[in-house]
């Protein structure tokens, strides 16, 4: 069973975040004892104190009280606020990799807009399935953890509700750090009224106190450990692998060879089949083929023959409701 790097890389996020919400929170710690020992040496000391950055000059005694309240808690929100967008990245990068695995789900029965000009110079049916999903990234990345439900439901048969962990406690930790992107932690109606045991008044500063940062790291490890579990079991190997028919046929070198790169419109079509027994005016595909190649709903047709032979086996495949010719490829040496 192979694993998903999109979860790969979200524990890789979180465990940066830890480390450099540990190094740091006892950089101030150690900073903050050294300036409290010196204030209370009774040396005089310096006005001002500049880093090797040099962006800004401080006052010890103005450092000395912010590293004791205002540039942890600083610290603890932008931690938080990493995080989440880590596992937002997550939820939403797995997504091609399901693709990648099984398309299945994704054939849902709904329009999607394209624009005339787009679908025209288009390459490929691949090309489109990739913006497919890609548009799906984007309305789950402005939706938050209520559209991400709702599509991994949709699609995947997954509730992210229901999976052994409080879903409160997570939408809580969402929602505290959307207050303080877009409200600077001061809360609103909303979270005052969704999480009242809180005892958050509104218009309220937020504080994000140490243990709450290291409870909520905790809770979002396990929340999406328990997401990419469920994922697996779904979607446990890659099954879009290419499939191959070896035709009757080999590349003659005296023979035109042709690559023909067909897309197929409906799900049921077997192209395989149509193609072994088409037959023109008493002559077989088939007597041509050197291999068909499929995988999803694309398909690589090869033949070898004479220009004659193989152009009278054009019109029934352009004219199938079933099927478009993308492009042709002449192979030479």
């Amino acid at each position: 069973m192979r694993g998903f790097e999109a979860y790969n890389k979200f524990k890789t996020d979180l465990k940066d975040s830890r480390q450099l919400y540990d190094i740091t929170y006892h950089l101030y710690q150690t900073e903050t004892i050294r300036l409290d020992t010196e204030l209370k040496s009774g040396n005089e000391v310096n006005p001002t104190l500049k880093t090797s950055i040099g962006s800004v000059e401080h006052s010890p005694t103005a450092l000395y009280r912010r590293l004791q309240n205002l540039y942890p808690y600083k610290l603890r929100q932008l931690i938080l606020i990493s995080s989440i967008t880590a596992l937002e990245v997550y939820f939403t990068d797995v997504i091609l990799e399901i693709f990648k695995r099984d398309i299945t789900p994704f054939k849902v029965n709904e329009p999607v807009t394209f624009q005339k000009n787009y679908l025209l110079s288009v390459a490929n049916i691949a090309k489109i399935q990739n913006d497919i999903i890609t548009k799906d990234f984007r309305n789950l990345t402005s939706g938050g953890l209520k559209e991400i439900d709702k599509y991994y439901k949709k699609m995947f048969e997954i509730d992210i509700k229901n999976l052994g962990i409080n879903f409160q406690e997570i939408e809580e930790i969402h929602i505290r750090r959307h207050l303080f992107v877009h409200r600077n932690g001061i809360t609103d109606m909303e979270y005052v009224s969704k999480f009242p045991h809180l005892g958050y008044k509104i218009e309220e500063q937020i504080k994000i106190e140490h243990d709450y940062l290291v409870n909520a790291l905790n809770k979002l490890s396990e929340f999406a450990g328990l997401v990419n579990k469920e994922i697996l079991k779904k979607y446990p190997d890659i099954n879009r692998t290419p499939k191959y028919h070896i035709g009757t046929k080999s590349f003659d070198r005296d023979h035109i060879k042709l690559m023909i790169e067909i897309s197929i419109l409906t799900d049921s079509f077997d192209v395989v089949s149509y193609l072994n027994t088409l037959n023109v005016r008493g002559q077989n595909l088939s007597d041509y083929i050197v291999q068909i190649t499929t995988i999803d709903n694309s398909c690589l047709l090869f033949l070898s023959g004479r220009q004659a032979d193989l152009s009278r086996f054009y019109k029934p495949i352009i004219e199938h409701e079933s099927m478009i010719i993308n492009k042709t490829i002449e192979i030479k040496k």
